[in-house]
């Protein structure tokens, strides 16, 4: 599969039957893979793909019912996702690599590092879901949240989603830019070009209930999320880890960033709070990012 990009673009089939499509970034012999948030896919990543440093191969996947990638089969839990990685990463026969997760993607990468703790030379989470997972919070009238109560059956969420499914047409981009100014964009926002790749990606997603759904049930944390119980199997992530997160994002509190890093050993996790930034990192604060990437990867700490 060949287009022109800055990229190059791939797809591979897997033994369960899905074709993942994926970017590459030819390097050096750093290997570093990407893995996207909600409502995105891999497109988002290219700003960060544009200005890493020239030592990394870097691969940024389309997850399963996300961007160019198939979705035969409905995923159930983020277990499936990291079932997906592991294929991908056989297939590709990468035996080591880096494993940089944003959001959505931060939830899929810690769960990969519990299960194949061998593969992940080090890990980063960017703007991570929460280890407690995301659940869906009940609305009463008017849209008010209702403190601690969550939807928990598929059909519950998917109703809670509707509102979204419509917003993928060309109709909706104003209305789409406003939310992802709300969400996502708070701080530095995409050029007109970048705004509609970005908004082209959402509308490709053909797994969003599904996917709230996963998150909901996620819960590797010590506490009851409101949906499911923890299984505390943060405790059994060994990889050495970097925490990057916004001091205002919008999407997922500091305060979860922080429970991530109190919970794994003080040193084997470099947590580093930018100032002045929301959950889009990698636009907000860019060249920030990439250096504390490439100083976290040689073994340098760069925190405060």
């Amino acid at each position: 599969m060949s287009r022109m990009t800055p990229f190059d673009e791939q797809e591979i089939k897997i033994d369960n039957g899905e074709t993942l499509f994926y970017r590459v970034k030819q390097g050096g012999n750093k290997n570093l893979v990407l893995l996207h948030g909600n409502m995105s896919s891999s497109q988002n990543w290219d700003v960060l793909m544009n200005r890493i440093e020239s030592d990394f191969t870097v691969y940024a996947l389309d997850m399963r019912g996300f961007g160019d990638s198939t979705y035969n089969k409905p995923v159930e839990s983020i277990q499936d996702f990291s079932d997906d990685l592991k294929e991908w990463a056989d297939k590709m026969q990468l035996e080591k690599f880096i494993l940089a997760g944003w959001s959505l993607g931060g939830n899929v990468a810690m769960r990969f590092a519990i299960d194949h703790p061998r593969m992940v030379e080090k890990l980063i989470l960017m703007s991570s879901g929460p280890m407690h997972g995301y659940p869906t919070p009940k609305r009463k009238l008017f849209g008010l949240i209702k403190t601690k109560e969550y939807l928990k059956t598929k059909e519950e969420i998917a109703k809670s989603v509707s509102f979204f499914e419509k917003l993928r047409t060309n109709e909706s981009r104003r209305l789409l830019k406003l939310i992802f100014n709300k969400s996502f964009f708070t701080h530095a926002k995409p050029n007109e070009a970048r705004y509609i790749k970005y908004q082209n990606a959402f509308f490709k997603q053909r797994n969003l209930a599904d996917v709230n759904y996963a998150l909901a049930n996620f819960n590797i944390s010590h506490e009851h999320n409101g949906v499911v119980e923890g299984s505390g199997e943060i405790d059994n992530l060994e990889a050495r880890t970097l925490v990057l997160h916004g001091d205002e994002d919008a999407v997922v509190p500091v305060d979860c960033a922080k429970a991530i890093e109190a919970n794994l050993k003080d040193d084997n996790v470099d947590f580093k709070l930018y100032k002045e930034a929301g959950h889009a990192l990698v636009l907000d604060k860019t060249d920030d990012v990439c250096e504390t990437i490439f100083d976290f990867s040689i073994g340098k700490t760069r925190v405060t």
